[in-house]
């Protein structure tokens, strides 16, 4: 009988343990906020890749485009679903000073290492088709820098009124709450919500997955603006990135489901087979993954 009840208690401390992996995470799990992101697709999604026929001008190495779907390039990091302090790419690699912008190549620009395969192999192919003006301006970002870019907006914001503020608010509310009182700055309250609009705080950023990048021309004069989506190299994109694993992370008209506001200019590496289902499916990623 004791044997039995001990055999018993051991089995029980066992499930315990077992729940609480469960419920917590695995140790050395990429998030630390008690909150997995997301990053198994929706069952009703249609799987558009295994019919299309992929067709390059140059070589490609397509077994660097596919993933598999796996849940490493398909994580989703956002304000519902932040990514810990201590979370970081398994891989990452230095980007090439060719593709960046001539103000960064001092700097070490860094990308997941098949993310930046397929972004190299996505360049040439774009240059083969006669576009050349495009460099990335933004790659990984960390945790630390992620909070000390999103406090320097909050900061800068509250030195005046800005643009972004009169499009996140609306006329009618600047005029009455700022410009009818004498108010020429807003105040921390309403700079966070404008920032917030436009970027991430620490953790939901999703530079700090190391999977996506930020692009620009010559013509914006290094202003990352909705003018990108007015050029060569956004219109060859809107057509082709879903051939070598890249989407349109926020598109226009779906900010109520990203919770960010249209930016042509930033693409995330998910795999071909994932962003040939987004793009035929015109998906955002959390509607692809069922969020």
């Amino acid at each position: 009988m004791m044997k039995y009840m001990k055999r018993t208690i051991c089995i029980c401390l066992l499930a315990t343990i077992l729940l609480l992996q469960g419920c917590l995470g695995a140790p050395g799990g990429v998030v630390d906020t008690g909150k997995v992101p997301p990053s198994t697709r929706a069952p009703s999604v249609t799987e558009y890749h295994l019919n299309t026929k992929y067709t390059y001008r140059t070589q490609v190495k397509e077994e660097m485009l596919v993933t598999g779907l796996h849940p490493d390039y398909l994580l989703l990091a956002s304000k519902s679903y932040p990514l810990g302090k201590g979370y970081a790419p398994k891989m990452l690699v230095t980007l090439e000073n060719r593709i960046l912008t001539s103000w960064h190549q001092s700097e070490k620009i860094q990308l997941e290492a098949r993310a930046a395969t397929a972004l190299y192999a996505m360049l040439a192919e774009m240059e083969a088709d006669g576009v050349t003006d495009i460099k990335v301006t933004s790659a990984y970002r960390g945790y630390q820098y992620q909070y000390n870019l999103y406090n320097k907006y909050v900061e800068l914001e509250q030195k005046g009124i800005s643009q972004e503020a009169y499009q996140y608010f609306g006329k009618t509310y600047i005029q009455t709450n700022y410009i009818d009182r004498g108010i020429a700055c807003l105040t921390e309250s309403d700079a966070i919500l404008v920032v917030g609009s436009y970027s991430a705080p620490a953790g939901a950023s999703e530079h700090q997955t190391g999977l996506c990048v930020d692009f620009i021309t010559a013509g914006m004069a290094g202003e990352l603006t909705e003018a990108f989506a007015s050029t060569e190299a956004f219109a060859w994109l809107s057509q082709n990135a879903y051939r070598f694993g890249f989407i349109l992370r926020y598109p226009k008209g779906r900010e109520d489901v990203t919770g960010y506001r249209y930016e042509p200019w930033h693409y995330r590496f998910v795999g071909r087979e994932a962003a040939t289902d987004i793009y035929f499916g015109n998906l955002t990623l959390e509607e692809y993954l069922g969020h």
